[in-house]
């Protein structure tokens, strides 16, 4: 009994080091982020948007940023004229090409380069409504690749957990070049052969990111670029796909998310048993829970002073202290469940994930 005493004191004293690490580290990255980068670019930009026919083109349409054009690539002659309606003088509606061996956004992407004009590619989801100064934050920012990602105001469940995997993006190691609202240069592009790439596969994103990480470039996260988007009505169901794609192209990255995040809350359930027996031992073991509520707090807060929306927009800081915990267990039934998800639903089509020829580890 004793050595079994000793075993979770040590995964105690771990769990309780990890927490204070995660908090501490947060203070060095709100510094690093402190400084908002200055709106300077004037470089042409092509923005490509897949879509299915709904899509805000105002918000699209009405950047901060003067030479800019935007591509949408639909499916078809319906979808076209639906667009058509509602575009300005910005916009062009193309009809995607039928590329075998990939997916139908892969496809819709392919176009809509084919028609580019621009010496700077930004790739964007038909569901986020930037605000105004989203083109500007994304070109001035970019070396080589810069990304964001979305974020959600009503649904406080869905907002803290998406909060939480947006945190990760902070972290130059873990973090990914998100399909969703992403600029690369050109010049990167075509180097990288990534066209060819994606006519190969169903993934856009993380086929770009494996290539990018490959070829050690630098993936820069923006969070001042960080866009509203329209809520998932299947929420679990899109949480579970988001973690199967992570599982296929960087197995390493999902094995250590799965360890860790698991680890520890199997830990916090023995803790509340250990609370009444050894309260030391059970106050460690439970401590990464404890933690959460501030780490839930610390990343309202920042993203709250990083993004460009007005405050009163955001929801209350008690959403994020009170759900943090809640969101790290709901991870790891996300990180379990992507093990039995082989198929993919995206916009109306399901879609097999194939095995990954090579991974790379982070």
């Amino acid at each position: 009994m004793e050595q079994l005493n000793l075993i979770f004191l040590l995964i105690g004293m771990l769990n309780f080091a990890g927490g204070i690490i995660s908090i501490v580290s947060w203070f060095f990255i709100k510094r690093k982020y402190r400084k908002k980068p200055s709106l300077n670019g004037k470089e042409m930009v092509s923005i490509i948007i897949p879509s299915k026919g709904e899509i805000n083109l105002k918000n699209f349409e009405e950047q901060e940023y003067k030479n800019y054009e935007i591509i949408v690539v639909v499916d078809n002659i319906e979808e076209k004229n639906k667009i058509e309606n509602l575009k300005g003088k910005k916009t062009i509606v193309e009809i995607s090409k039928n590329y075998e061996g990939c997916s139908g956004k892969n496809s819709a992407l392919l176009a809509g380069i084919e028609k580019a004009k621009g010496e700077i590619f930004v790739f964007a989801d038909d569901d986020i409504e930037p605000h105004p100064k989203w083109l500007k934050y994304l070109v001035s920012s970019l070396k080589n690749v810069s990304t964001t990602y979305r974020w959600y105001f009503k649904k406080p469940f869905l907002c803290v957990w998406n909060a939480s995997v947006a945190s990760v993006l902070f972290y130059k190691r873990f973090n990914f070049a998100w399909g969703g609202s992403t600029a690369i240069r050109r010049e990167i592009f075509e180097k990288l052969n990534v066209r060819e790439i994606w006519k190969k596969n169903w993934v856009d994103d993380l086929t770009l990111t494996k290539v990018l990480k490959e070829n050690g470039i630098e993936i820069k996260f923006v969070p001042e670029a960080i866009s509203e988007s329209r809520e998932e009505k299947k929420v679990l169901k899109w949480m579970n796909r988001e973690f199967a794609w992570i599982r296929r192209y960087f197995p390493s990255l999902w094995r250590i998310a799965l360890f860790f995040n698991l680890g520890m809350r199997i830990s916090n359930v023995i803790g509340i048993f250990f609370i009444f027996i050894h309260p030391l031992i059970g106050f460690l073991l439970i401590s990464p829970l404890l933690f959460d509520f501030f780490r839930g707090y610390q990343e309202y807060s920042t993203f709250v002073k990083l993004m460009e929306y007005p405050k009163e927009k955001f929801l209350s800081p008690l959403y994020h202290v009170f759900l943090r915990p809640i969101a790290s267990f709901t991870i790891s039934y996300n990180l379990i469940s992507s093990i039995f998800t082989n198929k993919i639903e995206w916009k109306g089509k399901t879609y097999p994930i194939p095995e990954v020829s090579h991974q790379i580890k982070f």
